[in-house]
């Protein structure tokens, strides 16, 4: 019986051993299960953008809004401003901070540039992304008047016609599903008020395989 017990004890140890290694077995693959549904969740995930310009008065009240799983909201607001140089910037700044950036005209154009080259770099990747993106409804509400009846109808055709080749782009390419004009001609002066809502979806997925392949082909590149 002496010599027993030691062999009896050593058999329970490595009983209770392989039952831990079991459950911390099980926790790791419960987390690794955890861990791909997470990731598979925000690849399929999709981002919405609603692109929000409002010119009433002269006065711009423009914002872009950003969502993610209708849980992370941000708005962004817009504005074009002019200095006391009389020179004209654009504004950037998130609704709960006062934290503004602002950027000039020469540098928006700048960015502009790099956006093109950048493009131009890396087309085939950006058409994938492109053709992964939907645009869900574009809602444009407008008064015009330039102080003259004809002209008025002239610039109100021709808002009609831009519209309308706008609408067939993203149609075509973007599978617009909802669209609406309104427009409205305004004879007792100059004005131009425009309301326009624009809302855009795409998953988190596609960006980050255009990504993979853009740095893919930077590594080919080195």
């Amino acid at each position: 019986m002496i010599h027993g017990t030691p062999r009896i004890f050593f058999c329970k140890c490595e009983k209770i051993e392989k039952s831990m290694w079991g459950v911390v077995s099980l926790y790791t693959e419960l987390l690794i299960l955890l861990l791909f549904m997470f990731f598979l969740l925000i690849m399929l995930s999709r981002v919405q953008i609603e692109i929000k310009v409002i010119i009433k008065n002269g006065r711009n009240f423009s914002f872009v809004i950003f969502r993610l799983l209708r849980l992370l909201r941000i708005r962004m607001n817009l504005s074009v401003r002019k200095d006391e140089k009389g020179l004209v910037s654009l504004t950037f700044r998130k609704t709960d901070s006062d934290i503004q950036k602002k950027a000039s005209v020469e540098q928006a154009f700048e960015f502009m540039k790099k956006l093109v080259n950048f493009a131009g770099k890396y087309k085939e990747h950006i058409n994938y992304l492109k053709n992964k993106v939907r645009v869900n409804s574009l809602s444009v509400r407008s008064r015009i008047g330039t102080g003259d009846a004809a002209s008025t109808a002239l610039a109100i055709g021709g808002f009609f016609a831009f519209f309308s080749i706008i609408s067939r782009h993203l149609n075509e390419y973007y599978y617009l599903q909802k669209r609406k004009l309104d427009v409205l001609p305004h004879f007792q002066g100059p004005l131009f008020d425009l309301d326009l809502d624009c809302i855009i979806n795409f998953k988190i997925g596609h960006i980050i395989i255009t990504g993979l392949k853009m740095l893919m082909k930077k590594v080919k590149a080195v």
